[in-house]
C-alpha cells in the first residue's frame, strides 16, 4: 500500500457483515420514508471513536502504536444498535444515525483511553464535545416539510455484535465506498 504525504484518518469500530446485512434489510424502507440527500455506503458504516483528520503519513506508525496499546487494554464488549436518531437542527437535521444502546461504558472507556494515547503519541486534541457514539446512515435532510422526529423515533429494531477490535480508517474522498481499513487492533482477552 502506497501512502501519500497526507492522509485523512479516523479510528472506529467496523460493523461486521451479519449486522450490516440486518441493517441492509431495512435500508430501502428508510430511504423511501426519510428524505436525506446523501446516504452512506453500507461498506462505510462504522462507529467513530476519534476523528483525527488530515495527518502526515509519517505519523501513522505512532497512531498505530497508540491504537494497539489502547486496544490491548480493552476487553471485547457488546455493541447493541436500537433505533434511529438525528443530529443537527430539529427541523432540518444534518445526520440520520443508528443509536447504540445498552452498556456504553466500555465504548466510552475505549474512547477516553484512545484519546489520551493519541494525545501523548501525536499531540492529538480530542473533540471537546461529549462523546456521542453513533452509526451514520445519511446526511443532510432534504424533505419539503420540516423533519418529524417521531418518524425516526418510531423505528425500533435490534442488532448487536461483540466488538473485538478497533480500526484505523483512511478516507478516500471521491471513492464509493469511501473508507478503507489501514489497521485492525485486537482487544485484550
Amino acid at each position: 500500500m502506497v501512502l501519500s504525504e497526507k492522509q485523512r484518518l479516523f479510528i472506529g469500530l467496523a460493523v461486521p457483515d451479519d449486522v450490516r446485512r440486518q441493517l441492509l434489510m431495512r435500508l430501502d424502507g428508510w430511504r423511501e420514508r426519510f428524505a436525506f440527500a446523501r446516504w452512506a455506503h453500507p461498506d462505510d458504516w462504522h462507529i467513530t471513536l476519534h476523528f483525527i483528520g488530515e495527518t502526515d503519513a509519517d505519523r501513522i506508525h505512532a497512531i498505530v502504536r497508540a491504537l494497539d496499546e489502547s486496544a490491548a487494554g480493552a476487553r471485547p464488549f457488546d455493541v447493541e444498535l436500537r433505533g434511529l436518531g438525528t443530529f443537527g437542527p430539529p427541523a432540518r437535521p444534518a445526520v440520520l444515525h443508528v443509536l447504540p444502546a445498552g452498556r456504553l461504558e466500555p465504548l466510552r472507556a475505549l474512547h477516553a483511553a484512545l484519546g489520551s494515547a493519541l494525545a501523548q503519541a501525536i499531540g492529538f486534541q480530542p473533540d471537546a464535545r461529549p462523546y456521542r457514539p453513533h452509526l451514520t446512515l445519511a446526511r443532510k435532510y432534504a424533505g419539503a416539510a420540516p423533519w418529524n422526529p417521531a418518524s425516526a423515533a418510531a423505528e425500533t429494531f435490534g442488532s448487536s455484535w461483540t466488538a473485538r477490535d478497533a480500526c484505523l480508517f483512511r478516507s478516500r474522498l471521491g471513492h464509493f465506498p469511501m473508507y478503507e481499513i489501514l489497521h485492525r487492533a485486537p482487544f485484550g482477552e
